[in-house]
């Protein structure tokens, strides 16, 4: 299991690598290319939109033919689009293969977490999970710094052609990684054929749903406002943009670990509950400050409550799918989950583009903050945990 779960984080390593890397490159897209702040909003939200279309069919199609296939398929699929986002030089060629990057994401992320969560038992699953899931962080954490040096070093291209060279070489390492006997295939209790609209109708489920919702909009939001608003406001080079999402990004890596394994031996409910109102409230923080050391040490308290939401809220999530469903459905429960993750990141951007000349970030920060406090809030009457 420990070679299993060493592939499966360094291939979703290497996806938020490329998710992430994207960051510094905005202030191209405006100045070079022309593109609007709506534009750029959709160049960002077309990964999470396909993902979202995605995620669902794959984490179905995973549980009934195996995690394998999908996980290197994922990778494939990953290099060929990166290296066509090299090469675009118009707002459509972006959109088209920044939206293949997100299909990429949707076949590795639902497939890997899948195969790494049926490997363990229940009362390890947090802290085992959440070694993958900062793997992921590690990969947003490393992508602007990457992204961002890289453009500085040897122009706009330079970057995502580094990391398509950096996925072959995973994708030769972890299909050696997976190869040889298939795992033990999970199969669908047959009493368990509840549709999706009955799973939501699960106040936990839904409860996480909406939690993951409003965290995905709200890093949706940062992803594309605040290397405009540093660039504008703290004149702020691509490599400090870098910086930016990297001070957030490592105590998100960091945390996860620890509060994974914490939710292995208190419960995954009151830390989900705790992080969200954290989160919720240092949002509308970051956007208030005016010294970039207290930005990006308000970036760094959000990244570990981040962290702290995420670690035990996916396992929450796949436990209670798989008692309402039945053994074999952890594909379904990382898509659902990742569906609402990408439905938040869909949206983050677009509130950003139509909403931030408008009315101005700080506006923004504000409603989103109060809302996200409001599900937070809610979600402890919704959330229902069954230990053991």
């Amino acid at each position: 299991m420990k070679l299993v779960l060493a592939a499966i984080s360094l291939a979703l390593f290497m996806d938020s690598l490329v998710y992430g890397m994207i960051a510094p490159v905005v202030p191209y897209y405006a100045d070079v290319i022309g593109a609007s702040d709506l534009e750029i909003g959709i160049i960002f939200s077309a990964y999470p939109i396909v993902q979202l279309l995605t995620l669902m069919p794959v984490g179905a199609l995973s549980d009934r033919y195996g995690r394998r296939p999908f996980i290197i398929l994922g990778l494939i699929i990953l290099i060929v689009s990166t290296i066509a986002f090299a090469i675009s030089d118009n707002v459509p060629q972006l959109i088209l293969t920044r939206g293949i990057q997100g299909l990429a994401a949707s076949c590795t992320i639902t497939a890997g977490l899948a195969l790494v969560s049926e490997g363990v038992p229940s009362d390890r699953r947090g802290g085992t999970l959440a070694v993958a899931t900062a793997s992921q962080g590690a990969g947003i954490m490393a992508g602007p710094l990457f992204g961002g040096s890289l453009v500085d070093v040897g122009g706009y291209p330079f970057p995502f052609l580094v990391a398509a060279a950096l996925t072959l070489i995973i994708l030769t390492l972890t299909a050696t990684a997976l190869r040889g006997p298939r795992p033990k295939h999970l199969e669908r209790d047959r009493c368990a054929r509840t549709g999706h609209g009955e799973v939501l109708r699960d106040k936990t489920v839904l409860a996480i749903v909406l939690i993951v919702v409003i965290w995905g909009v709200g890093f949706g939001i940062i992803e594309p406002a605040y290397p405009l608003y540093l660039s504008e406001d703290f004149s702020a080079t691509a490599s400090m943009i870098g910086v930016f999402f990297t001070a957030m990004s490592i105590p998100s890596v960091l945390s996860q670990p620890f509060f994974g394994r914490l939710s292995d031996k208190i419960g995954r409910k009151r830390i989900v509950i705790t992080a969200s109102l954290l989160f919720s409230m240092l949002f509308s923080l970051m956007a208030m400050v005016d010294s970039f050391s207290l930005l990006l040490a308000v970036s760094a308290l959000l990244g570990m409550s981040s962290g702290m939401l995420w670690a035990p809220s996916l396992p929450l999530m796949i436990e209670s799918m798989t008692r309402r469903l039945g053994k074999g459905s952890a594909g379904i429960a990382n898509g659902l989950y990742n569906s609402a993750w990408a439905l938040g990141l869909a949206g983050g951007p677009l509130i950003f583009g139509l909403l931030v000349e408008p009315i101005g970030l700080e506006p923004i920060s504000l409603v989103y903050s109060t809302i996200a406090a409001a599900i937070a809030v809610a979600s402890i009457w919704l959330i229902t945990e069954c230990r053991g």
